[in-house]
């Protein structure tokens, strides 16, 4: 998966446990710690919550086998309410039990309670002033089971114990596969296009660019529409879960030169994930060179048209043909960037171990289960690869 997204070697050397991650949702949990409290999930965690109608309702969303945005745009099309109007801190992992704070705005308690979506629970409801945003989140706590694993429990456990030890000054902050996409790792491919305004060649690589992994259905949709660029037939053969896809090639049936255009139908967060991703996928590539290279580094730039680029982050503009201005994006200024700067090393806490044993969904293999507390923009997937050590995990 081009070297990782960017990832291209681990800080520790000592063997990794190996194993497989995700192989049920049950495997991954992701509880959200928010300045109200600790969510735990499946249970109403929050107390004295406000009763008095404001303008915004705040409640606990539950989901599995569903992205953030999907399950926002699907809560929102059921209140008959813009996207726009349903905030979060974070968006949390698809094939996954996730608990996280929401809110909404212009709506009644009593309207959201008649929700009913599958995999989708809406509790500890209340009313407050404000919406919920990025900075509204302190952390995660992750549970998460590794299973597949040749090793028997107690040499599990003894390897996770000297891992967590050698990473007590912290692991490297490299963001994880999902902001690129794990099925179709695309997302990070699509901001590079649009950094470089090549509007029609971002919505192109979204809408035909073939994965292996990928529905039959998808699949064949994708390369109908690359050999023909026939907007208006492809929505006949595009499956109806892609949804996004979908939007675009409504807009582009009406007008299949309008690229620009297209993007913008698209929600906010999904058009400005696509320049994050890309900006995640530089600075990804320019901590490991300086792993590879031995050089201690605290922080590095995600980069954006106000960045000062550091040594290896030039080096890398310079080979894709860019520099930091093109991050100022003309004709889609709302994802133009100014950049920011990212920790390259940070720690975990509150680590334990908390079952290891047989694993039942794979014959004479083990497994282990693992929690911990990352900070926000943490990814916990790339804290277990320090562990894992394997190519083969999601």
């Amino acid at each position: 998966m081009e070297e990782f997204i960017g990832i291209g070697c681990y800080k520790t050397k000592t063997m990794g446990i190996a194993g497989r991650l995700k192989q049920q949702p049950e495997d991954f949990i992701v509880e959200e710690v928010s300045p109200d409290g600790f969510l735990e999930f499946g249970k109403d965690s929050l107390s004295s919550l406000n009763q008095s109608p404001l303008d915004f309702v705040h409640c606990t969303l539950e989901k599995k086998n569903w992205d953030t945005m999907r399950a926002v745009k699907e809560i929102a099309r059921r209140l008959c309410v813009s996207q726009k109007r349903v905030g979060y801190a974070g968006t949390k992992d698809k094939r996954a039990f996730t608990a996280q704070r929401i809110s909404i705005q212009g709506v009644s308690i009593e309207d959201v309670q008649k929700i009913s979506i599958k995999d989708i629970v809406l509790r500890d409801f209340s009313y407050e002033n404000d919406s919920i945003g990025l900075g509204s989140l302190d952390g995660n706590r992750f549970s998460i089971t590794i299973r597949n694993c040749e090793k028997g429990a107690d040499e599990l456990k003894t390897s996770v114990d000297s891992i967590s030890e050698s990473l007590k000054s912290g692991f490297p902050n490299f963001f994880g596969v999902q902001r690129f996409g794990t099925t179709r790792p695309i997302t990070h491919l699509v901001g590079r296009l649009i950094v470089k305004g090549d509007f029609e060649g971002a919505v192109m690589a979204y809408l035909a660019k073939v994965f292996e992994g990928e529905g039959e259905g998808a699949v064949e949709a994708r390369e109908f529409l690359e050999k023909t660029r026939d907007f208006k037939e492809a929505l006949k053969v595009y499956p109806k879960n892609l949804g996004y896809e979908i939007s675009l090639l409504n807009h582009l049936a009406q007008d299949g030169s309008d690229f620009r255009g297209a993007l913008r139908v698209l929600p906010d967060g999904l058009k400005k994930m696509f320049v994050h991703a890309y900006q995640s996928y530089i600075f990804n590539r320019s901590l490991s060179m300086h792993i590879e290279n031995e050089l201690v580094v605290e922080r590095l730039p995600l980069i954006g048209f106000e960045s000062t680029p550091d040594e290896f982050t030039e080096k890398i503009l310079e080979e894709e043909s860019l520099k930091p201005g093109d991050f100022r994006i003309s004709g889609l200024s709302e994802l133009s960037s100014r950049g920011e700067i990212r920790d390259c090393f940070v720690p975990f806490e509150d680590f334990s171990v908390l079952d290891a044993g047989v694993d039942e969904l794979n014959e004479g293999r083990n497994k282990i289960t693992l929690r911990f507390r990352l900070n926000p923009g943490v990814y916990a997937t790339t804290l277990l690869r320090e562990f894992m050590k394997n190519e083969y995990w999601l």
